[in-house]
């Protein structure tokens, strides 16, 4: 058997011994899955190392392992109708439901990254519109900092001016120290007691206000340099603001553009409307040649393998019961 029939066979799930008894139409439907999961194959591989790279920012490693869970999504939902022994409309329809939300998933993928320059271009302006929208309240934030800083600045000035007041008119202050002492006296029957003396003080020191003055001036250089601070960040708010929306595009920001683009552009609409038909024939390859063509023997023969089985069961029901 070559390898391109074994390899259909692991790529469809179908069973190599039983399709080396069957006719060449066997091998017919085969080559024919196959093809059409190949196609699938390379597309969907090829969508999911695209999403991973522009939209989750993974490395080389991450694009090619989440190509591989696209592909292994794909063949195990196809198998589903190509492994299907007899007909099932039941899942031939949500099949159709399926490659439908695929279809949409694929080409919203695909034409983000065709249409990349042109969203690019409306990026920009969604970005403007963002910026005219949020930067009143950024504003708004700033201002309000502002005038609280402002009020603590004025207040601490106040407190300075009046401390300062008092400091010139009293420069100095007298502090008043006692000590006492203990003097020896001698008394008439020639005993000694001591007898205590205290001695008063005034000493001049540094009016105290000086380094509650000195402690409101740092505070006040720290809120001016705070001011200043929130003062630039106004200058730049709009530039910062900008910066921030433009660095911070993802798949619904790009998705929101190309909805626009679709929505006011009649050919880029028919374009995607195209890759959208495209799609979902190839998604329903599997489905038409299941559903359309006539049985080969290969599904013949596992349908008949199922059928004696069935009545072998049913045989053995009776004679038990």
């Amino acid at each position: 058997m070559k390898w391109w029939i074994k390899f259909g066979c692991f790529l469809t799930g179908w069973n190599s011994k039983i399709l080396s008894q069957c006719s060449e139409a066997s091998y017919k439907h085969l080559k024919k899955y196959t093809a059409a999961l190949l196609i699938l194959i390379i597309m969907w591989g090829f969508t999911g190392f695209c999403f991973a790279q522009r939209y989750v920012g993974a490395p080389l490693w991450g694009c090619i392992v989440s190509a591989f869970i696209f592909i292994i999504i794909v063949i195990q939902i196809e198998r589903q109708i190509i492994l299907t022994v007899g007909s099932n409309r039941w899942g031939t329809c949500f099949r159709f439901f399926i490659a439908i939300i695929m279809s949409v998933l694929g080409s919203a993928i695909l034409d983000q990254i065709i249409f990349g320059d042109d969203i690019k271009r409306k990026m920009v302006e969604i970005t403007d519109r963002q910026v005219q929208e949020q930067l009143p309240m950024r504003l708004n934030v700033i201002d309000a900092r502002l005038r609280e800083l402002q009020f603590e600045i004025d207040s601490l000035d106040k407190v300075n001016m009046k401390l300062n007041e008092e400091i010139a008119k009293q420069p100095t202050i007298k502090t008043i120290s006692t000590s006492t002492t203990y003097k020896n006296e001698r008394q008439e029957d020639g005993s000694y007691k001591k007898i205590p003396e205290t001695t008063v003080s005034t000493n001049p020191m540094a009016n105290p206000r000086i380094k509650q003055v000195e402690a409101n001036t740092l505070n006040l250089e720290r809120l001016r340099k705070q001011q200043d601070d929130f003062i630039q960040n106004k200058m730049n708010v709009e530039n910062d603001l900008r910066k921030e929306l433009s660095s911070n595009v993802g798949f619904l920001e790009e998705l929101r553009a190309m909805i626009e683009i679709l929505s006011t552009r009649i050919e880029a609409l028919f374009f995607y409307l195209v890759i959208f038909g495209f799609l979902i024939s190839l998604e329903l390859f599997v489905v038409t040649s299941k559903v359309g063509d006539k049985k080969c023997d290969y599904d013949l023969i596992v349908e008949h393998q199922l059928n004696i089985k069935k009545a072998a069961l049913e045989e053995l029901v009776k004679n038990i019961s």
